[in-house]
């Protein structure tokens, strides 16, 4: 399995939600998942990357930078 670098996405979350739970929470998942999916244990779902383009009000280009960076 391609593991993917969600360290940009790790930063994000600090700064906007403060805390992994907060942001597990708004994207409707359980903090037990996200740490399966910042891990590469368990793939994010497309729900669950759109949620987030909406929430940090991101560009496509910039999501793929997130969400698509190989390790």
């Amino acid at each position: 399995m391609t593991e993917f670098d969600y360290s940009e996405l790790r930063g994000l979350i600090r700064s906007k939600f403060g805390t992994q739970e907060n942001y597990a929470k708004a994207i409707g998942i359980s903090i037990t998942s996200l740490q399966e999916r910042l891990s590469n244990k368990v793939p994010f779902r497309q729900t669950e990357i759109v949620r987030t383009k909406q929430l940090l009000n991101l560009s496509v280009e910039r999501l793929a930078e997130i969400f698509f960076t190989v390790k």
